[in-house]
């Protein structure tokens, strides 16, 4: 009996360690950690760190069908060349003529929307000088070209809702032994 009761509390003590174990880390780790750094448990903008890059290759990958006139929902991406770094934003833009306009608006935390410069980014003068605004509201395969914001970081929109379909994968035949009965 007393063997019993040690057995039954060496598998309580363990167990705790067990789950962990099984899920990979320590408790602080799984609830993302205070002292993990963004880049090492994924930011709240894609889990690799580097939304821009996620949504750039999906939308290489399967492409896009052609933006229609409306109002659609967009992804709106700023990375940073220097440090590799990208964020992404929920946002909508206006298309006419298959063109984009200005401005393109940015989500809030509350579901309200306001225009993308009032949280104080702007195009590159530069650069906003070198296109007109036609060249500027240009979208290929769902996607806005590459904009240089003033503070040196590049934008892109991605209109994620023309997105491709993912390609259905071919279904490999068996072999003659499986298939062919006589």
């Amino acid at each position: 009996m007393k063997s019993h009761v040690r057995l039954l509390l060496i598998i309580l003590l363990t167990l705790p360690l067990t789950v962990l174990a099984q899920k990979g880390g320590s408790g602080q780790a799984q609830k993302g950690g205070q002292g993990q750094k963004d880049s090492e448990r994924g930011n709240s903008q894609g889990n690799s760190g580097n939304c821009f890059k996620e949504w750039y290759d999906l939308f290489r990958d399967r492409g896009a069908s052609t933006v229609t006139d409306g109002t659609h929902e967009v992804i709106l991406t700023l990375r940073n060349t220097r440090d590799g770094s990208s964020k992404c934003y929920m946002g909508r833009a206006e298309v006419v003529g298959g063109k984009f306009k200005r401005p393109v608006m940015i989500q809030k935390m509350d579901g309200s929307y306001e225009p993308f410069t009032t949280i104080g980014k702007g195009l590159d003068p530069a650069f906003a000088k070198s296109l007109t605004e036609d060249e500027f509201g240009t979208i290929t395969d769902g996607m806005s070209i590459n904009f240089l914001m003033s503070d040196q970081e590049y934008g892109r929109i991605f209109f994620y809702t023309f997105l491709n379909e993912k390609p259905k994968s071919l279904k490999q035949a068996p072999s003659p032994k499986s298939l062919v009965k006589n």
